[in-house]
């Protein structure tokens, strides 16, 4: 199974070790699932953790970040980040996260944004919310 998380995901996953998104980063680590990124996705991920806000709640340095980061993009199955995809007029940074999906043939899109998850589905491409995709994780385990 295949799946892109947004930027979001990532970013609650650093704040809040115990929710949804970091059991779902844990389940990948655990070899679960494969997990889809791009360069623009990381460079984006990277961008958003180093915002003052953020920042404060995750409390790391630049160097931590840095390190989450580059570690997604050595473990994480990088797509080549060419397709175009213009499909979120409302927020047009989220169309990477679908490009991501279309190049890597994901079986799953996670998502807490609003621009993606009232989508539903892009090209047969169920978006789910993280809560969902933790339930879909554990029934293919069965």
């Amino acid at each position: 199974m295949k799946a892109v998380l947004d930027v979001g995901q990532f970013i609650s996953a650093t704040i809040q070790p115990r929710g949804h998104p970091a059991q779902i980063l844990m389940a990948w680590r655990a070899g679960k699932f494969e997990l889809l990124t791009s360069l623009s996705i990381l460079a984006d991920l990277r961008r958003v953790l180093a915002y003052p806000h953020i920042r404060k709640r995750h409390r790391w340095s630049d160097e931590e970040i840095e390190l989450f980061v580059d570690s997604l993009a050595l473990a994480a199955t990088l797509t080549p980040g060419q397709l175009q995809v213009n499909a979120v007029e409302d927020d047009p940074s989220d169309n990477k996260v679908l490009a991501c999906a279309l190049e890597g043939a994901a079986d799953y899109i996670v998502a807490s944004d609003e621009h993606l998850t009232k989508l539903k589905a892009y090209a047969g491409i169920p978006i789910v919310p993280p809560r969902r995709f933790l339930e879909i994780i554990s029934e293919a385990q069965k």
